[in-house]
């Protein structure tokens, strides 16, 4: 198997496993859920903690939320960068198009006990990865990507909340 496509293949798990937790597509739920973060202050705080200077001429990716996307978009999006076309919207960067796509359903992110503003940083995470000089589609990305979001939900989501009187 070529390095490439082990590469690929570990990506392909990864979003695999996502799609396998998700809401089905674009079932509206009765409220989406919302960013409580500025996601411009949450790449800010991602950088930092990867020791990464944001650099103006670097364009940021666009956020696509599950509820306003058609899933066709997000699948031609996945399939050209992985070759495959999941059955619903997941959490992804997509680095073809330098896309965000962002599950906005509250019942999921209740059930896998994370919160869209943490998924977010794991997101930029990757983001920052590719767009940066350090991706090359591995494990260790995917692993650094997981320890930035359980960093971010315990110091930046919970101590939101906690503030917050939740």
């Amino acid at each position: 198997m070529s390095d490439r496509s082990s590469r690929a293949g570990s990506w392909i798990a990864a979003l695999t496993i996502a799609v396998s937790l998700a809401p089905a597509a674009n079932v509206a739920a009765a409220e989406p859920v919302k960013l409580r973060l500025d996601p411009k202050t949450t790449l800010k705080v991602v950088a930092r903690r990867m020791d990464i200077t944001l650099r103006p001429e670097i364009p940021l990716p666009e956020i696509r939320f599950a509820s306003a996307t058609p899933l066709g978009r997000f699948q031609d999006a996945v399939q050209a960068q992985w070759g495959a076309r999941p059955e619903r919207i997941a959490n992804a960067f997509v680095s073809n198009t330098n896309e965000i796509y962002l599950i906005d359903d509250a019942s999921y992110y209740a059930r896998v006990g994370r919160t869209i503003d943490d998924s977010l940083a794991h997101e930029l995470a990757h983001y920052l990865q590719a767009r940066y000089g350090r991706a090359h589609l591995v494990d260790w990305e995917e692993v650094e990507a997981v320890a930035i979001q359980n960093w971010f939900r315990s110091e930046h989501v919970q101590a939101k909340l906690v503030d917050a009187g939740r």
